[in-house]
């Protein structure tokens, strides 16, 4: 549909990239607005232009829209679902209709019908001046017979002769036949005449009858597209009583034609949502159409199915709305396999969270049996005592890791009053066998400790990731400061609160990563990492409230990251309910992080 050769043309590549043709026609900021909004985008019959004339396809076309969120089981935004569906041919059978429609209109306003009179005996005829104007000939032509004649639709000419002269025979005619207009082009016309008696001459009359024609075929093409939709289509009047009742809607519903026309549409509805056709039916009689309603119906054996519907009103010729036309889709599958993919999704992201927390736990636990196998094998004294103690920090590594794994199954209770700053050091001693080992200093400064109202707990788990991602991108005899002070929200100055800052000079975050910083599974460490840190620090932020931003330099020799977060005082109050989440803020910057610290 896209006019692509091959899959590879388009997985892997970003929107832009694979389809760049439509990022002129809106739909880039489609995309855009649906990820920013979580809403999903619905559109109908929506114009595109793909670049597929090399597969045989017309460029334009008309597509049935749907951009739908996708979420992980938590809320977050993981992508986009997008479903299109070409409906061209269907467009271009309905403008046909409604040309054709219009034409007939046209033709019966104005009658284009001409008299003529036709003597074969005297060899003589003459003909109305409207009936020259709808052949395109001329009355000062005396050989206009001839013209007629040429103009003929070719393989209806022989037709057209026998039937004139059994006509004349029988003393009556009645046919139709097509004509090449030399301006509006192949025509039909229809011709009546007669003979009186005693006459050797025929009157009659030719009309012009393209309108009719064109629009029973078009009818006829619609019938046969009906016939054969995939969809259910169903009409109904006013009333809710069904009229027409396409195959699809059989063998969908398990009625037949016979069965159910006459009948209430509710028939097909389960009880307690016969309010819901009440408002279809006033909705219809407004004029307004129902796009994509999402409900249940029941079949004939009793089974409830999941479809959409399409409702449409049904005017008469004075305009006038007698009763609905709808579309139904059969979605319960979708909906199966909508469901089958958020499980599958959710047991991956159980297991990949299993195989990382395995990882992490492995290598303190590792220290932990060598540590005691040196302590075993020890004499009583000191040596003793500093493995035990190695020991001892290795467990409290295990532990904290289990605390950043439960992150995940949070509990909302247990808010309590606490202080930034004395998590801040109740953590040192957790670090302080890695940050030895490596000769790495972590500096403290607590400007003010004010109490917070939260979840110390998860606090404590946000400053331990900052830290370890600090302590991971830093070489030997590297710093890491960490700040806390009072401050108010960066863009509401009147909401007060503490401001915690991470700082250090390591290796930086490549430019390319910082966009996707806080996407779960997403690590700059490779099998360092899991990924999941900075998105749970990121959700319990925002559950706090609160807001978080980053600043790093990725250049050679120059390198540093610096995250601050702010918690209001209290999370809950008046001048903090259901504030939108701020958004986690990254960039570059070549300042040095001291006198960024300092800014901040």
């Amino acid at each position: 549909m896209a006019g692509r050769g091959s899959p590879s043309d388009l997985i892997g590549k970003s929107f832009a990239e694979s389809l760049p043709e439509l990022k002129t026609q809106g739909f880039v900021a489609i995309l855009d607005e649906v990820y920013r909004s979580g809403k999903p985008y619905i559109a109908t019959e929506m114009k595109a232009s793909f670049n597929r004339e090399g597969r045989g396809l017309p460029n334009e076309g008309y597509f049935d829209f749907l951009f739908h969120p996708m979420r992980d089981p938590k809320g977050g935004m993981q992508g986009i679902f997008v479903h299109a569906l070409e409906v061209t041919e269907r467009v271009s059978v309905r403008t046909a209709i409604e040309e054709s429609a219009e034409r007939l209109k046209l033709a019966q306003a104005a009658a284009h019908v001409g008299t003529w009179e036709w003597d074969p005996e005297k060899n003589t005829q003459r003909l109305s001046p409207e009936l020259h104007h709808i052949f395109g000939t001329s009355a000062a032509d005396p050989e206009h017979a001839q013209v007629w004649a040429s103009r003929v639709y070719q393989p209806d000419l022989a037709k057209v002769r026998a039937l004139m002269g059994d006509g004349y025979l029988t003393g009556t005619m009645e046919f139709e036949y097509r004509y090449v207009h030399p301006v509006f082009g192949l025509r039909w016309f229809y011709c009546r005449g007669r003979k009186f008696q005693g006459e050797t001459r025929m009157l009659g009359i030719v009309q012009d009858v393209t309108a009719r024609k064109s629009a029973e075929e078009a009818s006829q093409r619609l019938a046969a597209i009906v016939e054969s939709s995939d969809d259910a289509i169903v009409s109904k009047n006013l009333d809710g009583i069904v009229t027409s009742w396409n195959p699809r809607a059989e063998r969908m519903f398990g009625y037949t034609a016979d069965e159910i026309i006459g009948k209430p549409i509710t028939t097909i509805i389960p009880p307690e949502l016969h309010s819901d056709e009440k408002r279809i039916l006033a909705t219809i009689a407004r004029g307004d159409r129902i796009e994509h309603f999402e409900t249940e119906r029941i079949t004939k054996n009793g089974e409830r199915i999941q479809v959409s519907l399409t409702v449409s009103p049904v005017k008469d010729e004075q305009g006038r709305i007698v009763g609905a036309a709808k579309i139904a889709r059969d979605i319960t599958q979708h909906k199966r396999s909508e469901k089958a993919l958020r499980t599958t999704e959710m047991l991956a992201s159980v297991g990949r969270l299993a195989a990382t927390v395995a990882h992490e736990i492995n290598n303190p636990l590792e220290a932990v049996i060598n540590l005691i196998f040196l302590a075993k094998n020890a004499p009583p004294g000191d040596d003793l005592r500093h493995y035990l103690a190695l020991a001892e920090e290795e467990l409290d590594r295990v532990s904290q890791l289990t605390r950043q794994t439960l992150g995940f199954y949070r509990e909302t209770k247990g808010t309590t009053d606490f202080k930034i700053g004395a998590l801040v050091h109740s953590l040192l001693p957790v670090f302080a066998s890695r940050t030895r080992n490596r000769d790495i200093r972590i500096l403290p400064e607590i400007r003010q400790d004010h109490e917070i109202h939260g979840i110390a707990g998860e606090i404590r788990q946000v400053i331990a990731n900052f830290v370890t991602n600090s302590i991971d991108s830093l070489a030997a005899g590297g710093k890491i400061r960490i700040r806390v002070s009072a401050a108010r929200r960066w863009n509401d100055s009147m909401q007060q609160g503490m401001r915690f800052t991470v700082a250090d000079c390591g290796c930086g975050i490549p430019i390319a990563a910082q966009p996707r910083l806080f996407e779960p599974f997403f690590t700059t460490k490779k099998d360092l990492g899991t990924g999941l840190g900075l998105w749970v620090c990121k959700s319990i932020i925002e559950n706090h409230r609160g807001s978080i931003r980053f600043r790093t330099s990725p250049t050679p020799g120059r390198s540093w990251t610096v995250f601050t977060v702010f918690l209001p005082f209290q999370p809950h109050d008046s001048t903090s309910q259901n504030p939108a989440p701020q958004a986690a803020e990254n960039g570059s910057n070549p300042t040095h992080p001291s006198a960024h610290l300092a800014a901040l």
